[in-house]
């Protein structure tokens, strides 16, 4: 994940900083930016610190992560129900509906 992060991160920016003619690429950078206060290596921030990976061993855990991860939207206040968000594999895993979005099962 941290590969991941950091080179989605440096692709990003540097798309950015290319195409700085565009308003809405000086804005997201300008977002992006980190306050002179932050004492870290780099000037911008592009994923959160928080989330780190870590292993799923138990049944209980896997179920744990899964209900985290389909109520996202509703604690978000997107959405009254996970069956609700279109993207989440709430559908797919409690309905067998492959409709939306099609993927591999993860059976503990």
């Amino acid at each position: 994940m941290k590969s991941l992060k950091e080179e989605t991160a440096k692709s990003i920016l540097k798309t950015l900083r290319q195409n700085l003619h565009h308003s809405w690429c000086r804005r997201m950078l300008s977002r992006l930016l980190l306050p002179s206060t932050v004492h870290d290596e780099s000037h911008f921030r592009l994923w959160q610190r928080r989330s780190y990976p870590f292993n799923i061993f138990t049944e209980k855990k896997f179920q744990e992560k899964l209900d985290y991860m389909h109520n996202n939207p509703v604690t978000a206040g997107l959405v009254s129900s996970p069956a609700q968000w279109p993207w989440s594999s709430w559908r797919f895993y409690y309905l067998e509906d492959a409709s939306i979005l099609r993927m591999d099962r993860l059976d503990r």
